[in-house]
């Protein structure tokens, strides 16, 4: 039941969309891809090319904008967290916590 509440205030980050880490691609992992780029028609084809022949250039990073959680709070979510005080007082006072 709580993982339900939750979902209600979270949302997917959307700088990492989801992941919880963000790739980082060497200088030569960009040379690479520059290179293939001449010889496959579409730039997104020598990037997935690259990443199938370099994996060892990418590296992960944990996402600054979530901290690896995946999720971020949403509109309801940070109202939430602005306002934790009162909500922390509410529930003391009808002795829910």
């Amino acid at each position: 039941m709580e993982n339900v509440l939750f979902r209600e205030f979270e949302e997917e980050c959307k700088h990492c969309h989801g992941k919880g880490y963000t790739e980082v691609y060497s200088e030569k992992f960009w040379e690479e891809v520059e290179h293939l780029d001449l010889l496959y028609p579409t730039y997104e084809q020598a990037f997935i090319i690259a990443l199938d022949k370099y994996p060892e250039e990418v590296d992960q990073e944990i996402c600054t904008q979530c901290n690896g959680n995946t999720v971020m709070p949403n509109q309801y979510g940070q109202a939430i967290i602005q306002n934790k005080d009162f909500i922390i007082e509410f529930l003391q006072k009808y002795k829910l916590i």
